[in-house]
C-alpha cells in the first residue's frame, strides 16, 4: 500500500491508502505502485486514477502541478483538483460552453488565455465525472 495525498491550493482532495496510481505527467501518463523509486514529476491537465484499498477505481481531475513519490508516499500538489464524485457535471458542461463562447468573442469578460485555461479545466472535470 501507499499513501496518496492530493492537495489543491484551497483544500485536500484525497488523503488515503491506495494500491496504485496513474497520473498525467507532462511526458505521458505515469503508473505508480508500492516500492516506486523516488521521483518528482511535473503534471499536466488530465485525470488522475487510483485504486483504493477495496480495489475500486477512483478519479480526480487535476490541472497541472507536481507529484512527489518517496517511501510509499505520493504527494500531488495540483494547481486545481477535484474528486470525480464531487463534480457537478451540469456545471462543468456549462463552464465549458461559457469558455467556448468567450473564445469565440461572444460577449464574455473572459480573455482568450483564461478561456483556453477554463476549457481545459472544464474538459478534465467532465472526463473525471463521467468515469465515476
Amino acid at each position: 500500500m501507499m499513501t496518496l495525498s492530493v492537495v489543491a491550493p484551497d483544500c485536500t482532495v484525497v488523503n488515503e491508502e491506495v494500491k496504485s496510481i496513474i497520473a498525467p505527467g507532462t511526458e505521458g501518463y505515469l503508473g505508480v505502485q508500492p516500492g516506486h523509486v523516488p521521483v518528482i514529476v511535473a503534471l499536466q491537465n488530465g485525470v488522475l486514477e487510483y485504486r483504493n484499498t477495496q480495489d475500486q477505481r477512483e478519479y480526480v481531475a487535476v490541472s497541472g502541478g507536481f507529484m512527489e513519490i518517496s517511501n510509499n508516499k505520493v504527494i500531488v500538489l495540483a494547481d486545481d483538483a477535484q474528486h470525480a464524485r464531487e463534480i457537478d457535471l451540469a456545471k462543468a458542461e456549462n463552464d465549458l460552453e461559457e469558455a467556448r463562447k468567450a473564445l469565440r468573442g461572444e460577449g464574455s469578460g473572459m480573455d482568450r488565455e483564461t478561456a483556453v485555461t477554463e476549457i481545459g479545466r472544464a474538459m478534465n472535470r467532465i472526463k473525471a465525472a463521467r468515469r465515476k
